[in-house]
């Protein structure tokens, strides 16, 4: 037989999902690992999606989505995120976040384009430059996980297609201030450069922090892809439903993109997006109010344990370091998950620069959490 992809084949399996698999058939594990959040997704939400389907709404949906949902997201995009968008033209409806970031790399980027991205950072990033033949370049983060922002600059070549940001982050949980951000739109427009912005945890944002979409910026419009869902603010990961906006241009080459691929979203579950924004997001006080106080446990309870780690301000994920006890994170992952059953992410899937570390979620309820957190513990004296 001839040889398959050879971009398909360099991509590993993922490691998160390794962590299920050495979890099966073990009802004793307590899973930090997923990036999921634990709380129900919203009532009008399952219902929408339910009254779809019993309407028989069961065909193709229209390829850049149920107009009602464009909408709504034009108006939730235009209030909440302060851009200027149209629905006709600069929204389209994807299958997940991940389409979304899938769209914005088929629609921008040729073979031998660079990509600079901060890292550690989301995983997928990474892989869905192989699969369209763009070079990553990595800059090293700083080491309160701030974006180094002289080296970004510094690595912009004549080659360099975008910069990629996810704020707030996953793994490390690292919130763009506004200086930070001015400085990257700055690089962005000297440069001649697109922007791609993964906002999909931009209600999870503690200490007075805000979040600011680049797009909505001076300028930063007809630059920025701007990807996100209905995932981690309604807790619907598996309803697989999220959006990009951007310009005209790259929204027709998305939609085309699309068409030829998948060939449409999910239809029914559309419908559980457009009555999950007629809520609104005043039901997520309580539940934020949650995370934050699983943040301060996390983060309090591996200090004591004697990790070194920096406070996440946004997201539901902490990235401590596990050279204290002359680990990499892969080891300890799996030493943790074979004598204590808790299962962790290796930081080393996350980047070059977080070998010597582990990602850990707290996105599940807290005496779980504080069970976890006794477990690592009593792995670490052993050590």
């Amino acid at each position: 037989m001839r040889e398959p992809s050879q971009r398909v084949s360099k991509a590993p399996k993922s490691a998160i999902r390794e962590l299920f698999d050495l979890a099966l058939g073990r009802s004793d594990v307590i899973s930090l690992g997923i990036g999921q959040p634990d709380f129900t997704t919203p009532e009008p939400a399952i219902q929408g999606n339910i009254n779809a389907l019993k309407n028989k709404i069961t065909m193709y949906a229209p390829t850049r989505g149920v107009p009602e949902l464009l909408e709504l997201l034009e108006k939730k995009v235009n209030t909440f995120n302060k851009i200027n968008a149209n629905w006709r033209d600069n929204i389209i409806v994807t299958n997940g976040g991940s389409q979304a970031i899938t769209l914005a790399f088929a629609t921008i980027f040729n073979p031998g384009d660079e990509l600079i991205i901060s890292s550690p950072n989301f995983l997928s990033y990474f892989y869905c430059a192989l699969f369209f033949g763009v070079k990553v370049v990595e800059v090293e983060r700083n080491k309160n996980f701030s974006p180094n922002i002289e080296k970004i600059r510094n690595s912009i070549t004549s080659k360099t297609k975008a910069i990629l940001i996810n704020s707030p982050n996953n793994p490390t949980g690292h919130v763009l201030n506004q200086t930070e951000l001015k400085k990257i739109v700055e690089i962005i427009i000297e440069n001649d450069l697109y922007l791609i912005t993964d906002e999909v945890y931009e209600n999870y944002i503690y200490d007075g922090l805000k979040h600011v979409s680049p797009a909505s910026l001076n300028g930063m419009f007809e630059r920025t892809i701007t990807v996100n869902a209905m995932s981690k603010s309604f807790s619907a990961t598996g309803f697989r439903i999220g959006y990009a906006v951007a310009s005209k241009e790259i929204i027709d080459l998305m939609e085309k993109f699309h068409q030829y691929t998948v060939a449409g979203t999910n239809h029914a579950a559309q419908y559980g997006f457009i009555e999950a924004l007629k809520m609104g997001i005043n039901f997520f006080e309580e539940i934020y109010q949650s995370f934050d106080k699983r943040r301060n446990l996390v983060y309090i309870r591996l200090k004591e344990i004697g990790f070194d780690l920096v406070k996440p301000h946004g997201a539901f994920y902490v990235m401590p370091s596990t050279k204290n006890f002359n680990l990499t994170g892969k080891e300890f992952s799996q030493k943790l998950m074979k004598e204590q059953a808790v299962a962790v992410v290796p930081g080393g899937v996350f980047g070059s620069f977080s070998d010597h570390m582990i990602r850990i979620s707290y996105a599940t309820e807290i005496e779980k959490i504080k069970e976890a957190m006794n477990r690592i513990e009593k792995f670490i004296h052993k050590i």
